[in-house]
């Protein structure tokens, strides 16, 4: 059985993950709460290995994409997600200091910058491949 996961698919999977870490954020009041610092913590562990790992397979989809369009998609598509992800943080990062949210924040800050990167270096090649040369600026061959 072959089995094929486009990368939308993939970034959909994490959308559980940022709602479950704004829900444990909201679910207490106090964070010296028992159990809230560990609980939180957790929650951004797992968004943590979610963002990083995500990443690599961005990398690795957009090696083997066919197309140069394929390839920026998937990192204007990775570049929303992080932006969704820093929504998300931006919130709770005050809220529990401690709980290795503003490492995260700053990490899918960093994230989020380099998939814009690469979506303006895509865009600009294919850019460049549309381009008609100008006339007389080779000579002719003969």
């Amino acid at each position: 059985m072959a089995v094929c996961l486009s990368f939308d698919d993939i970034l959909r999977m994490g959308t559980p993950q940022l709602e479950r870490l704004q829900q444990v954020g909201d679910s207490f009041a106090d964070v010296d709460s028992p159990g809230a610092c560990e609980a939180f913590t957790k929650q951004v562990r797992l968004l943590e290995g979610f963002i990083t790992h995500t990443y690599s397979v961005a990398v690795s989809v957009s090696k083997r994409a066919d197309e140069l369009s394929e390839v920026a998609d998937v990192w204007e598509h990775m570049a929303a997600f992080c932006t969704r992800a820093l929504r998300t943080l931006t919130g709770l990062k005050d809220k529990f200091p401690n709980g290795g949210t503003p490492a995260l924040f700053d990490l899918t800050l960093d994230y989020k910058l380099a998939c814009e990167k690469r979506y303006r270096s895509v865009m600009q090649e294919i850019e460049c491949q549309n381009q008609t040369l100008p006339t007389g600026l080779f000579p002719a061959t003969i």
